[in-house]
């Protein structure tokens, strides 16, 4: 067990599994009483690609999609969460027939591994460990925690605490450094990556290359694409009173503070903010997003270009203002890259 972590807390990364079979990715750090914040990612196909145990799965990626599939099906797991102002997917607790651990499934992995994805996750684990990771700060998330990985999934890691990510985070960039097996992506394979993940943005998606190139966190291991989510534990994230969204923005704004960049959820400190197309509003001092795809994305003293959403928040009676970015067609990107 890691020092500040309940075992019964659901952990981003973990996933839970509902009476009917769907399968809910974790989202965020902290959850409303008797419900579970988590995002529709499997749901039972007879057609679906994916195999567990005799079932076939379909893997669900669009937010707005799954969240349609909610409305008409299984409304149940739309609820209304007071204290951010939102409808959000979550699962009520007592419709959870099953917690997935990345730790649990970890262990067996480096205990046991069967295919090369297995043994590719055990060899980067066993090198973080001789780097001073410890493998109880550890675990292995996205389709390979429910047992419903294909041959080409993704290597999807999980270091528990800001103090084990930052180690994680330094160790990384040595065996980048030192192997020839843990690589950055290049311009022969970054075109698909920055594809999935800024298609929607309306940006010219040639130009985005040379910031996911750059990423530590994100890159390739064993010829496939690795990811490490550096997750901040409950008590490492302010509890918030109260938030609530106002609307859809786009501003510039230069970084002030990027420390939080590498961690999930991932922020940005900024000042000199100018809106785009808005006026009156209220001035931000945070990029916030929940998403991976938005670590690392810009450094102390980038000037950025962001669309996301407004929020008023308000911590321990203080009310300030952020932007959050995770909402399809969000972006944030280094001005001199547009």
């Amino acid at each position: 067990m890691i020092t500040g972590i309940d075992d019964t807390e659901r952990l981003e990364g973990d996933y839970i599994e509902t009476a009917e079979g769907l399968l809910f990715a974790v989202k965020g750090v902290h959850h409303p009483p008797g419900l579970t914040i988590a995002y529709l990612r499997y749901i039972p196909n007879s057609k679906g690609e994916r195999v567990r145990n005799g079932r076939r799965y379909d893997r669900l990626y669009d937010l707005e999609h799954t969240e349609d599939i909610l409305k008409r099906s299984f409304p149940q797991y739309l609820n209304r969460i007071e204290n951010k102002s939102l409808t959000l997917q979550s699962v009520p607790s007592k419709y959870i027939s099953r917690r997935y651990d990345p730790r649990e499934k970890l262990r067996e992995i480096i205990e046991k591994p069967e295919g090369d994805l297995q043994k590719t996750i055990a060899k980067l684990a066993e090198s973080l460990q001789n780097k001073g990771v410890t493998r109880e700060a550890m675990g292995v998330s996205g389709s390979l925690v429910i047992n419903l990985a294909g041959s080409d999934s993704d290597v999807d890691l999980i270091v528990y605490g800001m103090e084990n990510g930052r180690k994680a985070y330094e160790s990384l960039k040595e065996l980048r450094r030192e192997t020839d097996w843990i690589t950055a992506y290049d311009e022969g394979n970054v075109t698909r990556v920055v594809w999935s993940r800024w298609a929607d943005s309306g940006l010219d998606l040639q130009k985005l290359g040379s910031s996911e190139v750059q990423k530590i966190l994100h890159g390739r291991v064993d010829n496939r694409d690795y990811f490490f989510r550096l997750l901040k534990l409950p008590q490492e994230v302010e509890i918030e009173d109260h938030s609530r969204p106002l609307g859809v923005v786009g501003l510039t704004a230069r970084i002030t503070d990027a420390e939080g960049a590498i961690y999930a959820p991932c922020s940005y400190l900024i000042k000199d903010c100018e809106y785009l197309d808005s006026r009156g509003l209220p001035i931000p001092s945070q990029l916030l997003s929940y998403r991976g795809k938005f670590t690392e994305q810009a450094e102390k003293g980038d000037l950025v270009e962001v669309r996301g959403t407004l929020e008023e928040v308000v911590i321990r009676g203080e009310r300030s203002f952020r932007v959050i970015l995770g909402r399809k067609g969000d972006y944030m990107i280094r001005c001199e890259e547009i």
